[in-house]
């Protein structure tokens, strides 16, 4: 019996989980971006991810997580938020566990890549980009710049935030700018971190501390675009002295070591994530503030979700019959949904100045220090 065939657009970490997650079928990978052959720096990339430990288990089940370096991986045992009147909460996984781990963005998507081109059934084009898609419940296409069609019967758009799975298979989707942008750099520390991941909301937005290996921090600070243009524009004694005020000096002197980056952020919702014949993953599925640290693991959850309804769909059903893909749309609305409205309340309620706001902020955190119920329950979604 013939294999029926996926074709994923994107062949980034979300795209490639899919393929990993999907040994039933032949599976067709297809990126734009040329293969890398120049050898990786030993400088840590300055695009990180916090990887929950629910998405390093699909990591693990995919074979990819043994695949890292482990010397390059940093876990997050403990994490303290801080607001801008003393309110402080902190919360840590349970002894052994991590909350986290910080890995590479370019290293996670190496290991996910040599993984799945050990596999049989996975074939990953590079270099070559898409000029169209197709889908219907019955089949589904994608047409490459070189005059290739491939034909598959289901198609998943994993073609990031700008998809153009999305734009041409007319699916409906909101995007709304947050007027703001996000710094990202990383730094040599005077102190140990400890494994310990920061978080000080401010009144010039939101400053993230997050542990590398060694005496390093990777910081993400998100600010209006206006501040974080200054910011990039500082020179190195200046953006670090900024930062390290920022963060109260908990870490001594800090080092920048790394070159300074921004992108803008915005919201992305997705009503109906799917049609006939085609599903949308990660960011082409959705886009939220980075300032839960969630994005990644939103995607690596909607790559698992969607190869447990395909491969489960009954034997009368085609992967691409419309209500087998709402199972998946279903399956991740809650958790997509939570994870904007908690994402976007707490942006809008810590950009605001009013002094309402303020005491109102300050006062959910002293409350939520105070009770250990809820800071179980903030370590355990924080580990999903």
């Amino acid at each position: 019996m013939t294999r029926p065939r996926l074709l994923i657009a994107g062949g980034g970490p979300v795209g490639l989980a899919l393929a990993a997650a999907s040994p039933t079928f032949d599976v067709r990978v297809i990126e734009a971006a040329p293969v890398r052959t120049a050898p990786w720096p030993e400088e840590f990339d300055v695009r990180v991810y916090a990887v929950s430990p629910g998405s390093r288990d699909l990591l693990r089940d995919a074979g990819a997580w043994e695949r890292l370096d482990a010397r390059r991986v940093a876990p997050v045992r403990r994490m303290e938020i801080f607001g801008d009147e003393g309110a402080r909460l902190a919360f840590s996984a349970r002894p052994g566990a991590a909350l986290a781990w910080i890995v590479e963005a370019g290293r996670l998507a190496q290991a996910l890549e040599e993984q799945v081109v050990t596999l049989d059934n996975v074939q990953v084009t590079r270099g070559v980009a898409a000029t169209g898609f197709g889908a219907e419940a019955s089949s589904a296409w994608i047409a490459l710049e070189d005059g290739e069609r491939i034909e598959g019967d289901v198609l998943a758009g994993a073609d990031g935030p700008d998809s153009r799975v999305r734009s041409s298979l007319g699916i409906a989707s909101a995007e709304e700018p947050y007027g703001e942008a996000a710094v990202v750099a990383n730094f040599e520390t005077g102190e140990e971190h400890e494994a310990v991941a920061r978080q000080w909301f401010r009144a010039d937005g939101v400053m993230a501390w997050l542990p590398l290996p060694g005496k390093r921090i990777s910081i993400v600070w998100s600010t209006s675009i206006s501040h974080a243009e200054e910011l990039a524009a500082s020179d190195a004694r200046d953006f670090e002295r900024r930062v390290r005020e920022a963060g109260s000096a908990v870490l001594g002197d800090l080092r920048l070591v790394s070159p300074v980056a921004r992108f803008p952020l915005r919201s992305i919702r997705v009503h109906d994530p799917v049609v006939p014949g085609a599903a949308l993953i990660g960011d082409a599925a959705h886009a939220v503030h980075p300032l839960a640290g969630q994005g990644v693991n939103l995607g690596f959850q909607d790559a698992h979700c969607l190869a447990e309804v395909l491969e489960h769909r009954t034997e009368l059903e085609r992967p691409g019959d419309l209500r087998v893909l709402r199972r998946y749309a279903r399956g991740r609305r809650e958790d997509v949904t939570a994870m904007h409205f908690v994402t976007d309340r707490l942006d809008r309620l810590f950009a605001s100045g009013a002094p309402g706001a303020r005491r109102l902020r300050n006062l959910g955190l002293r409350l939520v220090e105070g009770q250990d119920w809820a800071k179980d329950a903030l370590a355990n979604r924080a580990m999903r």
